[in-house]
């Protein structure tokens, strides 16, 4: 692999950025949540990252326990990824700012937290990862 810089992270020797991602659905869903682990898959294939540990928690409401992302945020806080890639902060919680603050834990660990480009964004042109992660303005239903 030819020498690649990804936000700052040396990925020079395979294996060395340890990438997770992180997928929450209600109602359980089993049918979508493999599309989204392969667009998890793919989107880190694009940036040139090693393939993600997915971590998820299917079925269940972000008000309330969280199993896979309490695992998750664990093995963050003991430095064991240095990415993150999540479909938008609505899997973290459907809550603006309890999202934003569950990022700010992420980041605070050293953990950087990717958002998948929109599937049809106007002029999307690539796989570059946005400069910073935006919180939506207006979360929908319960996801």
């Amino acid at each position: 692999m030819a020498e690649e810089k990804f936000m700052g992270l040396d990925i020079i020797e395979p294996g060395t950025v340890r990438i997770a991602g992180y997928l929450r659905c209600f109602p359980f869903d089993v049918w979508g949540m493999e599309t989204h682990r392969i667009a998890l898959r793919r989107y880190a294939r694009q940036l040139g990252l090693p393939e993600p540990s997915i971590h998820l928690d299917n079925g269940l409401r972000s008000r309330g326990p969280l199993p896979g992302l309490e695992r998750l945020m664990d093995l963050v806080a003991c430095g064991s990824f240095d990415v993150l890639l999540i479909p938008g902060p609505f899997v973290l919680s459907v809550h603006d700012l309890e999202a934003s603050a569950i990022v700010g834990r992420i980041t605070g660990f050293g953990c950087r937290v990717l958002e998948l480009p929109p599937l049809h964004a106007t002029g999307h042109s690539g796989p570059e990862p946005p400069g910073s992660m935006a919180l939506p303005s207006a979360p929908g239903a319960e996801r």
